[in-house]
Order: structure tokens, then sequence, then C-alpha cells
């Protein structure tokens, strides 16, 4: 297993998963990415041009973005120690489940690792699982690690 990409959020769970990669990384020598996906607006607006015509897209985009390194350069600090682990951050615009299966893809990586929230089955209907999607179309095996209880 040489390469293992962690999808990350900044969320609780992620972090969890992210705790579990470098576990992982660290007992096969792996190489860790760290992904974090920010979501593309136009998404938001798809079929609404006269909502988003006022918007500055690539504004956004460029802020969103800034924001998606800053939480990985803030996120990274917090796992156990990456000194002998070799590993990158990467952040990419797009829907999340395609950009971490398209990045599983580029990286021919081994291993996914992502963490799952526990939306309701509504929230799920109407956001749909990103986990459960990488799952579906992911190039190689996923991990998917639970929310807690208590998050």
């Amino acid at each position: 297993m040489k390469n293992i990409l962690v999808a990350v959020d900044g969320s609780p769970t992620s972090l969890k998963a992210a705790k579990q990669a470098v576990d992982i990384a660290r007992k096969y020598s792996s190489s860790l990415t760290f992904l974090s996906v920010v979501k593309d607006p136009d998404i938001f607006f798809e079929g609404r041009s006269e909502i988003a015509a006022g918007i500055d897209m690539e504004s956004v985009l460029d802020s969103l973005t800034k924001q998606q390194k800053n939480m990985l350069d803030e996120f990274i600090p917090t796992l156990p120690d990456l000194t002998d682990i070799p590993y990158e951050k990467v952040v990419t615009i797009g829907d999340p489940y395609k950009g971490i299966v398209s990045m599983a893809e580029d990286k021919k990586s081994d291993l996914i690792v992502i963490g799952r929230r526990g939306y309701s089955k509504i929230k799920r209907l109407f956001f749909g699982s990103v986990s459960k999607n990488v799952v579906t179309h992911a190039p190689c095996p996923v991990l998917v690690i639970m929310e807690d209880e208590d998050e």
C-alpha cells in the first residue's frame, strides 16, 4: 500500500478518519494525501442563472479555496506526529465525491479513508451522501469511519 487518500472536511469525523489513516500509513510505510474539496458554488445555482448573475464566482471560489487551505493547515498539526510519513495537502474545486474519486484515480491511491456523518434519511435524500458515492465509484477500497454518537 503506497498511497492513502484522506478526505478532509474539518469535521470531528474527518479528524477521526485522518487519525486512522495516519496509523495505517505508519504500519504500511505509505504516503498520505489529505484532500479537501471545495463545493463549486455553480452547483448551487444550476438552472438559476438570474440569481448567480450578480455574484463574482471567481472571488467566491478564491475565498472558499483559501478557507479550505487554512483549514488543512490547522487540521494537520492536530494529527499524531507525521515526521516519518510523507504527506501532501491538496484542495480542489467541484463536486466532493467526484473530486475524491478523481484524485484517487490520479494518485493511483491504494485506499481512500473518509468519515461519514450521521445524516438523517431526509438529509441524505436532498444532499446525497459523499461517502456512499465515493464507495460506489472509487477505483480502490474505501475505509468509511463512522461518526461517534456524541458528535
